[in-house]
């Protein structure tokens, strides 16, 4: 594996691991993983061996922001900033892996996880523009965000609760 896979997968674990202490402790059924690969990123087991896929995404303002956090831009900060783009972004990736999931073979139902790493937007700002999301169409059982909102802590949603009163 090169360096940018290996630290893809880091990436992925890390989400992966944020996702699984967050949804445990605020859902009845835990989850656990059962392996990382490709995909979906990561297959989960419930305790009665129930099984199911995680797809998992990372965004960013822009490529310029994601190659500042990953330490391979001299800038400082994103060219433009806009959370009306920053949505399309955020709808973009959800139809982007909506698509690919119809690629993947597997016999499981699929989650997808959104892990918003963007220093210029977090989970406040994007639940501001929550109407403007636009959601799969049926191919991810459920969409999360897993988003910090300028604080230390990471927060959880379940997007497809958003705004039916539901929020995790």
């Amino acid at each position: 594996m090169n360096k940018h896979e290996d630290e893809k997968k880091a990436l992925e674990q890390a989400a992966i691991d944020i996702f699984l202490d967050l949804y445990n402790v605020n859902n009845e059924v835990p989850l656990r993983m059962v392996k990382q690969q490709e995909k979906p990123d990561a297959l989960l087991e419930d305790p009665r061996n129930n099984q199911i896929g995680l797809e998992v995404t990372h965004l960013f303002y822009d490529s310029e922001e994601a190659r500042l956090m990953l330490s391979r831009s001299e800038l400082t900060k994103p060219s433009v900033e806009g959370i009306d783009t920053f949505i399309q972004v955020i709808n973009d990736r959800i139809q982007s892996k909506e698509h690919k999931l119809k690629d993947y073979s597997h016999d499981y139902p699929c989650m997808l996880l959104i892990r918003n790493l963007s220093l210029l937007f977090g989970m406040s700002d994007i639940l501001g523009r929550k109407r403007n999301l636009v959601l799969p169409h049926g191919h991810f059982t459920q969409v999360w965000l897993l988003s910090r909102d300028f604080t230390p802590d990471w927060l959880l949603i379940n997007l497809n609760e958003v705004g039916r009163g539901g929020m995790k």
